[in-house]
């Protein structure tokens, strides 16, 4: 019986870290350069050294290849995991761990130049949007679970429908990274930080429950 074809996704996470490096390390350069619309192929695999054939064997198009890009950035981050918020007591626990989750984000991008340009640029292309959008729509769904255990433990509000809540905090956080994107620069890194952690504060400030009175 014959055996059914790989896609070229598989064929590509099948390689070794070293191997897939080939041609994510271009890559990642031209997309950070000219973002995903403006990005050539060509280019890219003139710097990886590969044919456009070749390429076929592994992407089905320059959008896959912007998917496996983007996704080793995320991977390089350490802290993301939103299970100890899921897993929260109360509602001063949920929170205390969601500010440590936003506070490893916040560092990852301010060390990793790469991720933050990536991310930028993801934010403002909507062809860049398209692309990602399975990933985009799995990140809105960790989003949503984390308001809802936030909802069960009285840390957020539940008098407004839970996807307007979702699309307040993501808008929220890309109006924050882009600041930070323009302004951390000139900051020293341990003001950016600080400034990072407060600047949560308008992160969950439209979540918190209202006020009875």
């Amino acid at each position: 019986m014959p055996t059914p074809r790989q896609s070229p996704a598989a064929r590509f996470a099948a390689l070794s870290p070293e191997e897939q490096a080939i041609w994510l390390d271009p890559a990642e350069a031209e997309f950070c350069q000219h973002g995903f619309q403006r990005a050539s192929m060509n280019r890219i695999l003139a710097h990886a050294g590969q044919s456009k054939g070749r390429s076929y064997h592994y992407f089905a198009d320059k959008a896959a290849l912007y998917r496996a890009t983007l996704l080793r950035a995320f991977a390089r981050v350490e802290g993301l995991d939103d299970t100890p918020v899921l897993q929260a007591q109360d509602a001063q626990e949920f929170w205390a761990r969601a500010v440590g989750l936003a506070a490893a984000l916040a560092a990852a991008l301010q060390r990793d130049a790469a991720l933050d340009a990536l991310l930028r640029g993801l934010f403002d292309d909507k062809a860049a949007q398209n692309a990602m959008a399975e990933p985009l729509e799995q990140l809105r769904a960790r989003v949503a679970a984390m308001i809802v255990a936030g909802q069960y433990k009285g840390a957020v509000r539940r008098d407004l429908p839970l996807p307007l809540l979702c699309e307040v905090t993501l808008g929220l956080a890309r109006i924050l990274d882009r600041w930070f994107a323009d302004a951390a620069p000139s900051m020293p890194p341990e003001h950016a930080a600080d400034l990072s952690q407060r600047a949560f504060g308008l992160l969950i400030a439209p979540l918190l429950p209202p006020d009875p009175a």
